[in-house]
């Protein structure tokens, strides 16, 4: 496994708040699709994003925003929210294979954030997030309980100042 350090530009969501599980972000990839279908704000339809709040992790990530990247928040629906992930470095690995390997690629990533000085920013406001390739199959439409095939890259944010 590898992680990569890279310099992302901001990122631009509409998403759907759910609690953190595979049925509940699978119900709101479902809404986020119902409501911006065929919508001219989706820029990136090659990939779903699940947004993180890195400063759960210190008790338990509970909350998670389900969405899609968009070119502005003008004119979205109503039952979206929007979140901007500021432009800034990330720690980036990929996970490709089945639950035991993306558990090992979650486990190498914390362990590489302990031994290579930098340090994860799980301040309040910060947030990381999961970029799902959507093909050649979308994880969305796999039921939670049988999914065991995945294939996205993780976006953990990186705290400034304390390596470059």
């Amino acid at each position: 496994m590898r992680v990569s350090i890279e310099q992302k530009q901001p990122l631009r969501v509409a998403v759907i708040r759910s609690e953190c599980n595979g049925k509940e972000v699978r119900l709101a990839w479902q809404r986020v699709q119902e409501l911006l279908k065929n919508h001219p704000a989706v820029c990136n339809d090659e990939f779903g994003h699940v947004i993180i709040p890195e400063w759960q992790w210190s008790t338990g990530v509970t909350t998670l925003w389900t969405g899609v990247e968009v070119g502005g928040f003008d004119d979205l629906p109503d039952g979206l929210e929007t979140i901007t992930i500021p432009g800034r470095k990330f720690a980036k690995i990929t996970v490709k294979g089945n639950r035991e390997r993306l558990e090992e690629t979650y486990a190498f990533l914390t362990d590489w954030f302990r031994t290579e000085g930098y340090e994860r920013d799980m301040n309040e406001g910060s947030y990381g997030y999961e970029a799902n390739r959507l093909k050649p199959i979308n994880p969305f439409l796999v039921p939670a309980d049988e999914i065991d095939e995945f294939d996205f890259d993780i976006y953990a944010p990186i705290k400034e100042n304390v390596q470059s």
